[in-house]
């Protein structure tokens, strides 16, 4: 006897939403829209990575501010590389171009009474020579 106990269903709709999350993430990133950039952050987030070779550590709070003083829409080619989860528990790992930097951020989420939330972002970004891109 085979007994269904939601599990597969459970973890479809998780990975949904943490992706629903990234996707929330790179539009409010995009647009400069840091009410909504800050609903994806746990007020606790922690966020470190390099950009280029400067070692950059702030909290998610910081993250924001930084994003008030860019322009917006110079952000692009955003694609979810992978979901995984445990639990309440998960992980995304993402990649943009953002700056003329190619960023790869991991992202580690946790469920909340709110929803998933970002609790740490770790990244690496790269300066590109956009004038060796080609279209």
């Amino acid at each position: 006897m085979i007994f269904h106990t939601g599990a597969e269903t459970d973890n479809a709709t998780a990975i949904a939403d943490i992706a629903a999350v990234m996707e929330t993430y790179f539009k409010s990133v995009c647009d400069a829209d840091v009410d909504l950039l800050r609903s994806t952050f746990h007020v606790e987030c922690r966020l470190a990575g390099y950009r280029g070779d400067e070692t950059r550590y702030s909290s998610g709070e910081s993250f924001v501010d930084r994003v008030t003083r860019r322009k917006p829409d110079d952000a692009s080619n955003f694609r979810i590389l992978t979901i995984d989860r445990a639990g309440r528990a998960g992980v995304a790992k993402i990649a943009y171009h953002y700056h003329g930097i190619d960023f790869e951020d991991y992202m580690s989420l946790l469920l909340t009474d709110e929803g998933w939330k970002i609790v740490a972002k770790v990244f690496s970004g790269v300066y590109v020579d956009e004038s060796k891109t080609v279209d």
